[in-house]
């Protein structure tokens, strides 16, 4: 069998085709601008929420039909812990946004100019941080959840499904940091 040499026509081609392949990575331009919008949403939401508690507290609005048994204490923390979660929600959105265009956009060039918790270098950099979002997320969404409950019903023994969510994605956040520290560890010179 004769090895057949590639033709000056299919080498020439070649260059072509990687510069299509390198041009879609502009393609993830729709999913950060799609996560800036989910982002100012979130914002929004959780802004018009925040002033309807203060509305609340300053009795200028009456409160849910279905907190009529909460003191107005109780429905305003629970009430702001919801107004968390979308400022949270919303900085999640923003964090992935930033972090799609550094890895995509800016191809994972250091920018000098931002801090040292906005870096991001790598996919796993970037899943890391939003696990870590998620911990937080789930623990504001528990606290709320109980506050209400504890408010409205006694708690069952099926609630224990947030936190042990919490503790299984807290421990796989550990783990990936321990594969993030391995990496970035210098190697250990060879003991005599």
């Amino acid at each position: 069998m004769a090895d057949v040499a590639p033709s000056n026509k299919d080498v020439s081609a070649m260059p072509r085709i990687l510069a299509v392949i390198k041009l879609t990575r502009l393609i993830s331009v729709l999913a950060i601008l799609s996560s800036l919008l989910g982002a100012l949403i979130m914002f929004w939401i959780g802004t018009v929420n925040t002033f309807k508690v203060i509305l609340l507290v300053g009795g200028l609005e009456e409160p849910f039909i279905e907190s009529a048994r909460l003191e107005l204490t109780e429905l305003a923390t629970i009430e702001l812990l919801e107004c968390l979660d979308d400022f949270i929600v919303g900085l999640a959105f923003l964090y992935f946004a930033y972090g799609i265009y550094a890895l995509f956009i800016q191809l994972g060039r250091p920018d000098p100019n931002l801090p040292s918790w906005l870096a991001v270098s790598n996919i796993g950099t970037l899943k890391k941080t939003l696990l870590e979002v998620l911990v937080v997320l789930l623990t504001v969404i528990f606290v709320k959840g109980l506050l209400e409950r504890l408010s409205f019903q006694g708690l069952e023994w099926t609630y224990l499904v947030i936190p042990l969510s919490i503790l299984a994605i807290a421990a796989s956040t550990r783990l990936l940091q321990f594969d993030n520290e391995e990496e970035a560890a210098p190697p250990r010179e060879a003991e005599e």
